[in-house]
């Protein structure tokens, strides 16, 4: 089974593109993949059943079979961190995930895991992006918005306590570079990346919206 684990730098980063590009590739390429977003903040109910809106974006287009219990095992609905730190949360939120990610694991070559906002979100609950990738075992990969010293300030930041887990990192994706207006960019951050030993592994251009 290979996976990977999509992390950014912050939220509407670009996670969820590179998730449905990474599973169209796949797919295509006759890959039995799978997609988990297992810790999710924006969620609909569909048939009574709970579920990230990213995951049900992902079985709807894709028409995958795989259940919606496992595609996104905890949601953290509003006032639940409050209860959680008063210690009102009895359910284990970890155990929830080990046996999505056991389901999940059978019966596919690959699984594309999608996390929520930068490598320390969720902390609170006791599920970081890092903690949740350590449960997984799945090697990351940071997201980043353009620019050039944000993007990389902000990949080394993350990169830090993913490091401090044992997570293996293999590399980052830049979103929203205007190569348009300037076409050294890719090259400026593939270098800036790789003074911290970080491998750029592809940029996603800026398109802006024409009216």
């Amino acid at each position: 089974m290979r996976q990977l684990y999509l992390a950014a730098t912050g939220r509407n980063h670009g996670k969820t593109t590179l998730s449905l590009g990474l599973l169209a590739a796949l797919i295509d390429r006759g890959v039995a993949t799978a997609f988990t977003k297992p810790v999710g903040q924006r969620y609909a109910m569909v048939e009574e059943v709970p579920a990230d809106e990213d995951a049900i974006l992902m079985k709807e287009l894709f028409g995958l079979d795989d259940r919606l219990l496992d595609m996104s095992p905890v949601h953290i609905p509003r006032g639940f961190t409050k209860s959680f730190i008063r210690g009102e949360v009895v359910e284990d939120l970890a155990t929830k995930i080990d046996m999505a990610h056991a389901n999940l694991v059978a019966g596919h070559e690959a699984l594309i895991i999608e996390g929520t906002g930068h490598a320390g979100v969720g902390a609170v609950v006791g599920l970081s992006n890092a903690d949740v990738a350590v449960r997984m075992r799945a090697p990351v990969v940071i997201v980043s918005e353009g620019g050039v010293g944000r993007p990389i300030d902000e990949i080394v930041l993350n990169q830090a306590l993913f490091a401090r887990r044992g997570v293996p990192l293999v590399g980052a994706v830049v979103n929203k570079v205007d190569v348009d207006a300037d076409p050294s960019l890719p090259d400026v951050l593939r270098q800036g990346l790789a003074l911290h030993g970080i491998e750029l592994l592809g940029i996603l251009p800026y398109r802006p919206v024409l009216a």
